[in-house]
């Protein structure tokens, strides 16, 4: 297993969550993105931001987020 951030993740790639920011936890598990969920990215955004598919849903992230968000690829 690789250890990488949301940044530096390839697309259409499982990955499995490992760590929020902090301030950003709430917001995040509400949305489904909590450490060990299984997700992957599926498109970066013009702006630099992602957008990730996790449990038939799919979530944008804004590009100031990404480096703070790590997962693990399998």
């Amino acid at each position: 297993m690789t250890l990488l951030t949301l940044a530096d993740a390839p697309l259409a790639t499982p990955l499995t969550l490992a760590g929020v920011p902090a301030g950003h936890a709430l917001q995040l598990s509400r949305q489904g993105l909590r450490p060990g969920a299984a997700f992957s990215v599926v498109r970066r955004s013009t702006g630099g931001g992602r957008v990730v598919s996790i449990g038939g849903a799919r979530v944008a992230l804004g590009r100031s987020l990404l480096r703070g968000i790590t997962a693990e690829s399998l």
